[in-house]
């Protein structure tokens, strides 16, 4: 299991006044997103800095169906989380009018083995964006199977989301 946020700030030497900064990544389906909003709303009310990686296709299905806190558009977060939440969109390797529901096989190859090749270059971004911007932690959904190696490469520990 994964290292609960307040030790990633210990074992990343974050604590001393510097703000704790999680990475928030949901499966990539509505379901498994909202959970994971309101984590990151939670973490930001408790002094964390948070960005949240949601893919393209699925921004596109909240923002089309009037999700979002504050009618933002590209952000989500507009207007909640006090400015603590950056918004981050990364591909899921298939173009927005790829039909998933009807190529759900193929789908889930690419979120296994194409998504975390975006992930990845997203994250060695926000790990490596200066010191106020460095990832104290990784906070994954658990029906992911490659954030482990992803955090342990980058040196983040990371702690399993469980969304359902």
């Amino acid at each position: 299991m994964g290292q609960q946020p307040q030790d990633a700030v210990a074992a990343n030497g974050n604590g001393g006044g510097k703000r704790p900064h999680a990475v928030v990544i949901p499966y990539p389906l509505q379901g498994h997103v909202i959970p994971a909003v309101h984590l990151a709303l939670r973490l930001a009310a408790r002094g964390f800095a948070v960005t949240f990686v949601n893919t393209e296709s699925v921004h596109r299905q909240i923002t089309s169906s009037g999700g979002g806190h504050g009618g933002g558009g590209d952000d989500i977060f507009a207007g909640a989380g006090g400015g603590a939440i950056r918004y981050e969109l990364v591909s899921d390797g298939f173009p927005l009018g790829f039909d998933r529901s009807l190529n759900h096989d193929q789908y889930m190859e690419g979120v296994l083995h194409v998504l975390p090749a975006h992930v990845d270059e997203l994250l060695r971004r926000v790990v490596g964006d200066g010191d106020d911007a460095a990832a104290t932690c990784l906070v994954a959904d658990t029906f992911f199977v490659w954030p482990a190696t992803l955090a342990r490469k980058l040196g983040v520990p990371w702690d399993p989301f469980p969304s359902a």
